[in-house]
């Protein structure tokens, strides 16, 4: 039998293991599946879209793959939830209202448990996006309203990388509860508790699995997978990828669009 060097896989999503067009070879991928799982390798799905949007992407595979959600912020075992990261209920409501007031023309997203938020007067550019990837999401006309029964694991927002720093500062200087922004992809920017982010969620299940790092090979393309690529053995950016997480993975896969991570993970399964 082939040996195969590392014993977990982790793959983030958009511009990762989708194609530009949110695809992939499912067919490709349950040969590939089974391959690893004969080697008793773990695959993990480690992206910032929403558990709800995961769900679905992977429908075919729920009870084979393990997943790490919200960038971090919900880890599910057999489609079970095994671990969670929330705000505060009052924390995730200061947060959304101190941007309403202090940043007007930033739309927002909130991702919660129970299901995801838009304001209902959103562009429609921003919804119909936001719809694609919160599948569960309901449209409302205050934000602010969003039921105490929920509690948020993260904000999407259309604002830019520098905007968001001054966000997270801002936030963060009157507030015990601290966030932490990350890119998320298609110009938008993740909102999650101070400390979370995909190479924490990795580093459970790795404990969870008896797994070392240097035997995890991991796949972005994008600077919200920088903590996972850091912690990998076996670390691949993406032909795609931001030219900064080039330089801080070992090695590099083909794109996104030729189905890289598969294509690499083929040759080590050849």
């Amino acid at each position: 039998m082939t040996t195969i060097p590392f014993k977990a896989v982790a793959v983030d999503m958009d511009g990762t293991f989708e194609n530009d067009d949110k695809q992939f070879d499912h067919e490709r991928f349950e040969q590939v599946l089974t391959k690893l799982r004969e080697h008793h390798v773990h695959f993990i799905v480690s992206s910032g879209r929403p558990l709800s949007r995961l769900r679905q992407d992977f429908y075919d595979f729920l009870d084979r793959i393990d997943i790490v959600a919200d960038n971090g912020s919900i880890l599910t075992q057999d489609n079970k939830i095994i671990a969670r990261h929330v705000f505060t209920y009052k924390t995730g409501i200061k947060l959304i209202n101190f941007i309403q007031v202090n940043y007007p023309e930033i739309k927002i997203a909130a991702s919660g448990l129970e299901r995801s938020y838009i304001n209902k007067k959103a562009p429609t550019q921003f919804k119909s996006l936001m719809h694609f990837f919160y599948p569960d999401a309901v449209e409302m006309a205050n934000l602010l309203e969003i039921p105490t029964s929920d509690s948020l694991t993260k904000l999407t927002l259309s604002c830019s990388a520098e905007l968001a720093i001054e966000i997270e500062k801002k936030f963060n200087a009157s507030n015990a509860e601290r966030i932490h922004c990350t890119s998320s992809g298609f110009n938008n920017i993740d909102v999650m508790p101070n400390g979370i982010n995909k190479g924490q969620g990795i580093k459970y299940f790795l404990r969870y699995f008896n797994v070392k790092p240097e035997e995890l090979i991991a796949f972005g393309d994008g600077m919200n997978d920088q903590e996972m690529i850091e912690l990998a053995g076996y670390s691949y950016a993406m032909k795609n990828a931001d030219e900064r997480m080039k330089k801080i993975a070992k090695y590099e896969a083909p794109s996104n669009n030729d189905m890289g991570v598969l294509q690499v993970l083929e040759s080590y399964l050849a």
